[in-house]
């Protein structure tokens, strides 16, 4: 198939097979000649947070001098996002034969994939023939049934903030879900996760049954010093990483432009190039896997790599600024928003500025519960939805309902993300969020 008949092919392929994924994928892998033994992975899980600590620790891997591959989802503009070697796309013609040579295989074995396992097969063929030093893998839905449960034997295992998602497929409790995440620990294989709420348990129960090293990386280890200009000033404080051991100021000194504010703000902190407090989070546990390999394999992860991403890395649509005054966030679920409104508060704690807000929501997620978050922050004074998602899209009567259930400010209803940009542009500043499809709209319409 040319690339134009894949992407009409994928369009119309079903995102769950019948079989769990992970059993299809541990067939594909075998009949591609089990391209993940070449690979040394490390397999990230969870439910907010893990496309972003996958970003970091593939910076941060690549700022050290290391060649990377990086496997996320969904993507927001092209299908190519989800496959990148060394930050670039994989181009159209390598995603066409390495697509075309798992499609081939799957027919001639009647083995019938579905639209995540088509990825999974071209990015394990990909990074090999790449000859990678390490790849980062993001799981798609859960863990345990994940098609990238397949691989073999990961480096380590990463589990980022459990909350509630997916509940019909996933389970209904923190609990349950945390069961599915921690399905990607291996026997012995140290796991790194995100030690902060009670998911923490059952993750460490589940190491422990197989032999597998287990830290955590709670809200205790990392403090927020400052937050300024779009950018956070931060402490993190433990076994792996510490601020004042680690990282030396001339060093930051040397890697931002704003030397004389640098001597002032980071005398034993690190400085986030983002408004977002929740990758505060993120890139502290990033930080902490890449110092535990470094232990752990002797992999020369370099201080000023961790300097220089936690400084200069932004991953698109979390809170990412695409103009001076727009904001696109990919927020989906009552915790993503409410860590999305406690980052606006921040980049507003001492102003008394007002600024916009762009919503819009697909069918599937818990939009009343997100909605009225939302209107629990004072900095909007003014509110906008439109429609995303396609077929599973949202009908904006819904939204404006909703809101009205929770807030006096009118509520402003447009056809499309563009309609809304154009109808917003003039304000100091415009926060987006409610789904990825909403960003990956936006940024088309900014293009």
């Amino acid at each position: 198939m040319e690339y134009s008949e894949i992407k009409a092919f994928l369009n119309d392929t079903p995102q769950y097979g019948e079989t769990t994924g992970v059993g299809r994928a541990g067939k594909l892998l075998e009949l591609l000649g089990n391209p993940d033994k070449n690979l040394k992975i490390i397999h990230i899980a969870g439910t907010n947070g893990k496309g972003s600590v996958c970003s970091y620790i593939d910076d941060i891997l690549k700022k050290s001098g290391y060649k990377t591959g990086l496997f996320t989802s969904p993507h927001l503009v092209t299908i190519r996002e989800r496959i990148q070697v060394d930050g670039e796309l994989i181009s159209r013609e390598d995603f066409t034969q390495y697509f075309n040579k798992v499609y081939e295989t799957a027919r001639a074995n009647n083995l019938k994939l579905a639209y995540f396992d088509f990825f999974f097969g071209a990015a394990m063929l990909y990074f090999d023939k790449c000859k990678v030093d390490y790849v980062v893998l993001e799981t798609g839905l859960g863990g345990s049934l994940d098609a990238t449960n397949a691989v073999h034997n990961p480096l380590c295992c990463v589990i980022t903030t459990i909350s509630l998602e997916h509940t019909a497929i996933l389970g209904d409790t923190i609990k349950k879900i945390a069961e599915q995440k921690a399905g990607i620990i291996k026997q012995g294989v140290p796991v790194v996760y995100a030690d902060d709420n009670e998911a923490s348990g059952v993750i460490e129960d589940i190491a422990h049954s197989k032999n597998s090293y287990c830290y955590g990386v709670s809200p205790q280890q990392y403090q927020i010093i400052k937050n300024f200009n779009g950018c956070i000033d931060f402490s993190l404080h433990n076994e792996y990483y510490i601020n004042n051991e680690r990282v030396r100021l001339k060093d930051i000194i040397e890697l931002l432009s704003d030397s004389g504010t640098a001597k002032e703000s980071f005398n034993n902190c690190l400085r986030l190039a983002t408004p977002a407090i929740y990758q505060v989070e993120n890139v502290s546990i990033a930080i902490t896997v890449c110092r535990l390999l470094k232990h752990l394999y002797h992999i020369d992860i370099k201080d000023s790599a961790i300097v220089d991403s936690a400084g200069s890395h932004i991953w698109q649509g979390r809170m990412e600024k695409l103009t001076d005054n727009i904001y696109v966030d990919g927020a989906h679920n009552p915790q993503g928003i409410q860590s999305f409104v406690n980052s606006v508060n921040g980049m507003y704690a001492d102003s008394t500025d007002k600024a916009a807000l762009l919503f819009s929501v697909v069918s599937d997620k818990n939009f009343e519960q997100m909605i009225s978050i939302l209107c629990g922050c004072k900095v909007f004074a003014r509110i906008a939805i439109t429609v995303t998602g396609g077929i599973r899209h949202l009908d904006k009567e819904y939204i404006s309902a909703a809101f009205k259930r929770h807030t006096d400010i009118e509520v402003e209803v447009y056809d499309s993300a563009k309609e809304a940009v154009l109808a917003l542009k003039n304000e100091p500043m415009v926060f987006c969020t409610g789904s990825l499809y909403l960003v990956a709209d936006i940024r088309k319409v900014l293009e």
